[in-house]
């Protein structure tokens, strides 16, 4: 059984406003407010991988530190001139909560786990300037379309079918094609899949309900 998969990259819009009058414009979150470390390989973790290059917050602002190396503890540190100014121990699959510091300048956030005896960091950048929000995520939408199954219900095309690892199951409708029956067209069965974030520099495979 064919299956046509048509991937649309769609970029979500981004709409600023500027503040009005003389009030100081509030404080965003840390940016971003997700980090995570995996590793490099899954068989031999010889580097941990992080989801971001550097990390910008207000003081006192609490971003999420995620370990993704499964079965693995580690540490991640909040360094100042080399001195550790804040721990925590996460296991992973695993994600805790730190802060940043009170006094603006420039840090290192430090992992320290398995296949990093001597730790892998990025710049943290503690600031009183408002911090941009990042931009929301572009989401990949793949098209999959089939041709209708012998009883002519869609709620009947097999499990099997278009379900790669990590695609959901079901959610098919029918439609019309030009490509099927070499060309001449006609109906088919067809779904809308939707790659989106889990938040922990991951992502998983959805159905569109609102295509």
């Amino acid at each position: 059984m064919v299956v046509r998969v048509l991937k649309i990259l769609v970029a979500a819009g981004v709409v600023a406003v500027a503040g009005l009058g003389t009030s100081a414009p509030a404080m965003a979150a840390a940016n971003p407010s997700i980090v995570s470390v995996t590793c490099n390989d899954p068989i031999a973790c010889t580097a941990g991988v992080w989801s971001a290059g550097s990390l910008m917050a207000n003081p006192g602002d609490a971003f999420t530190v995620h370990n993704g190396v499964s079965g693995f503890g580690s540490d991640f540190d909040i360094l100042k001139d080399g001195a550790i100014v804040q721990n925590v121990f996460v296991m992973g699959p695993g994600s805790a909560s730190m802060t940043a510091p009170s006094a603006v300048g420039n840090y290192t956030l430090r992992y320290t786990g398995i296949g990093s005896a001597d730790g892998y960091s990025i710049p943290l950048t503690v600031t009183n300037d408002p911090i941009a929000p990042p931009p929301p995520p572009i989401p990949v939408i793949g098209l999959q379309q089939v041709g209708v199954p012998a009883s002519g219900d869609c709620a009947d095309v097999p499990v099997t079918v278009g379900h790669d690892q990590g695609y959901p199951i079901g959610g098919w409708s029918k439609s019309w094609a030009y490509w099927i029956y070499n060309g001449t067209g006609g109906p088919v069965c067809t779904r809308t899949v939707e790659e989106i974030p889990n938040g922990d520099g991951t992502n998983r495979l959805v159905l569109d309900t609102n295509p």
